[in-house]
Parts: structure tokens; sequence; C-alpha cells
């Protein structure tokens, strides 16, 4: 199943489970997770893509995280599916430069709207 854990404003979804799963993360986790959205909000932010939210998939083996950004401002689809393959593969320079790469090995980038 997929849960919502972390708001668009970094607040930590309040409703169950997303709490009891966040307990469960390693600081380690936690702080990978908060790193990436802020790293993928330096991109999405000023290109006026806005701000993400992250869900997590907690009943796997590996825990998938989604960076979500919402189809809202007027935008074309094709827009923000360039957009996101080119956020993609600066995740992937970005996590190969900081020694993070098997954390973006679990990390999905998505529109939703």
């Amino acid at each position: 199943m997929i849960y919502k854990l972390i708001n668009e404003d970094n607040a930590l979804v309040n409703e169950y489970p997303a709490p009891q799963i966040y307990k469960t993360l390693s600081d380690e986790e936690k702080n990978n997770i908060y790193t990436f959205k802020k790293e993928i909000e330096k991109i999405t932010i000023p290109k006026g893509l806005g701000k993400v939210y992250v869900n997590v998939m907690y009943d796997c083996i590996q825990l998938e995280k989604e960076y979500i950004l919402k189809y809202s401002n007027g935008h074309s689809r094709e827009y923000y599916e360039k957009e996101i393959e080119k956020i993609c593969n600066q995740m992937e320079s970005f996590s190969k430069k900081n020694n993070l790469f098997d954390f973006y090995l679990g990390c999905h980038i998505l529109l939703m709207g």
C-alpha cells in the first residue's frame, strides 16, 4: 500500500499510519527523504512546477519513495513529463555525487492530477 508521509510544506502527515511509519524509519532514511525533497524542489520551484509531497510504499522489501508533483498550474502534461525526465537525470547525478545512489534506486518522481 502507498501512504502519504510528508506534505508540500514539509510537515509530517498526521493521519494514520504516517506517524507510525515515520517512527520506524532510521534517522538516515528520514534525512535522505527530506534531502531529496529539498533537492527536487530546488529544480521544480524556480520552473513554476511547485513543491512536492512524499508518499511511501512500506510493505515491500525496500522502502519505495514517491515524490509527487501536482499537475495544476497551466503547463501541459507533456511539459511536465519532459521536466520530470530532466529532474530524474539531475537527481541521479546528485545521488551519485553524494553517495546516495542506493537510496535513489527506491525513488520515483511522479505527476498527479
